[in-house]
């Protein structure tokens, strides 16, 4: 399936964007290998990686399941996301690794058939009215015991900056309404997360996490890059004036100086949904590999 069949990316996949991306991988790096964790993902498992982009963490998913595991990275961006996933793979001389181009309103597996589900802020892209059906299947792939682990936020609106913005509030409202797309998705997806898990019988673990982050630091570059990068693409779109990006970023140049300053980020709530080890789930059916 190419990437065209399916709802694109709402920021694009230009090199600029995938660096981003990488950077936003290594600002969290610390709080995604905890909650891989708590997931339980060990060495030999069998996990997917939805909505895996140029494969950050699909790299760090294959060092934990080792060379007798196996990750299926999937993406509907088969243009850019999955070649550049596939060099890091063949560079890092990995081969445990399959990638998979594939719309995941659409993509499924057979019954049983993998140790872990992973994803991070992937469903918030998707049309609000697949993500049940997803969480379904999912559901039916996990073995016995097994976990799917997936993290989005859940309250964009929360982002904000120390001294406060004149402008934010209308960033972030602008960020939501880019990220929803026109086709009704979901930016606080992680409040869903945990009633659709307990719908489709899973067992529910829930955390929050969220950075504050100074000036200096070495995670400043992720809020700076997301403002200075990304926001002239939404007055590109119409989701934000001109006028309020000059304002606002002449505020964040401020922002930027002052060894005061804090943001902190949208929180992100960390769901794991574990299957029971003996129970059948509701509504199991079959599933066809796609």
């Amino acid at each position: 399936m190419s990437s065209t069949d399916a709802d694109p990316y709402p920021f694009g996949y230009r090199d600029e964007e995938l660096e981003r991306l990488g950077d936003q991988h290594r600002v969290w790096q610390e709080e995604n290998q905890a909650f891989l964790s708590r997931a339980g993902f060990k060495a030999g498992d069998t996990l997917v990686d939805l909505g895996c982009g140029p494969g950050f963490t699909t790299l760090d998913l294959a060092q934990r399941v080792g060379p007798k595991g196996r990750v299926i990275a999937v993406d509907r961006d088969g243009e850019r996301s999955i070649p550049r996933l596939q060099r890091l793979v063949d560079a890092a001389g990995l081969r445990n690794v399959e990638t998979r181009v594939a719309d995941l309103g659409r993509f499924d597996l057979p019954l049983e058939s993998v140790d872990g589900v992973y994803g991070r802020w992937v469903l918030m892209y998707l049309p609000e009215d697949k993500v049940g059906p997803l969480i379904a299947r999912i559901a039916r792939w996990l073995k016995p015991g097994a976990a799917c682990a997936l993290a989005e936020f859940c309250n964009y609106r929360h982002i904000t900056v120390h001294p406060r913005t004149e402008h934010l509030d209308l960033i972030a409202e602008a960020l939501m309404r880019t990220a929803a797309g026109d086709h009704g998705g979901n930016p606080e997806i992680g409040n869903v997360l945990p009633g659709l898990l307990g719908q489709v019988g899973l067992d529910v673990e829930l955390g929050v996490v969220a950075k504050a982050i100074r000036p200096g630091s070495s995670e400043w570059r992720w809020p700076d890059v997301l403002f200075r990068q990304l926001l002239p693409t939404l007055v590109d779109t119409g989701h934000l004036t001109r006028e309020v990006l000059s304002s606002f970023l002449a505020e964040w140049e401020v922002r930027c100086q002052d060894p005061a300053t804090v943001f902190f980020s949208s929180p992100v709530m960390e769901v794991v949904g574990r299957r029971p080890a003996e129970e059948e789930l509701p509504n199991k059916g079959s599933s066809l590999t796609v």
